[in-house]
């Protein structure tokens, strides 16, 4: 658990939520009216699958967590609590609204995370994508679950969006898709990830290493060793 939570760790984690910060902002900025009611199409999932692989499930939760308060800080949009009928959503409509659409929504693709185990004991690199996948795709679509859940608090007749009518929960499926394009696009930058710099996914990737060297390094000083001796006896002689 501390190794988990250690200076280190933490810094990663704030690190990272920044990067995602910036790329939702992008893309936000980039994709702005193309979805009126908010949606963008980019990467910024990335780096909370990059920790949720190199540092396992609750630091990649963390990290989400992070990224959805940090976005909340640029301001939110939701309906206000008049537009509801009954008291409930009056008073409860609101916060479930941020919570699904704020929230929730990158807290949850840090669930990638549940496959970081089974991605680092892979013995061959097609297992490794296999979990790559499954964690991509796991988070992707709860993300989207997410926003097609907050969708039913938009549903209006009187809005349409590509010949869908907003009334039905139809509406809210089709409006949040940018969601699964963000997970056809993360998916196969995250296996070039995996493939070209597993480091990133990794975090004891480069310590394996200077193990390795370590344990070379007594050799290398026992064959100085014998050189030297066999040296000395050929001077003798």
């Amino acid at each position: 658990m501390k190794e988990k939570f250690s200076v280190r760790v933490l810094a990663e984690i704030a690190i990272f939520a920044a990067i995602g910060f910036a790329l939702d902002a992008l893309q936000s900025g980039i994709f702005k009216g193309v979805w009126v009611n908010g949606g963008s199409v980019g990467i910024a999932m990335i780096p909370v699958f990059i920790i949720a692989y190199r540092r396992g499930l609750i630091p990649g939760l963390l990290c989400g967590l992070v990224l959805s308060l940090v976005q909340m800080l640029g301001g939110i949009y939701v309906l206000p609590a008049a537009t509801f009928d009954n008291k409930f959503m009056q008073a409860m409509g609101p916060f479930i609204q941020v919570m699904l659409d704020y929230v929730l929504a990158y807290f949850v693709v840090g669930f990638a995370g549940a496959f970081a185990g089974l991605y680092k004991k892979a013995e061959s690199n097609k297992m490794k994508y296999v979990w790559i996948s499954c964690g991509v795709v796991l988070g992707g679509l709860l993300k989207y679950a997410c926003h097609v859940a907050s969708g039913y608090f938009w549903l209006d007749d009187s809005i349409n969006f590509w010949g869908v009518n907003g009334g039905t929960m139809i509406y809210s499926f089709v409006y949040n898709l940018y969601a699964v394009f963000n997970v056809i696009i993360c998916l196969p930058l995250m296996i070039l990830i995996a493939k070209f710099y597993p480091k990133f996914l990794n975090a004891n990737y480069s310590e394996m290493d200077n193990k390795d060297l370590d344990k070379d390094e007594p050799i290398e000083s026992n064959l100085d060793e014998n050189n030297n001796e066999e040296v000395q006896a050929n001077e003798q002689n």
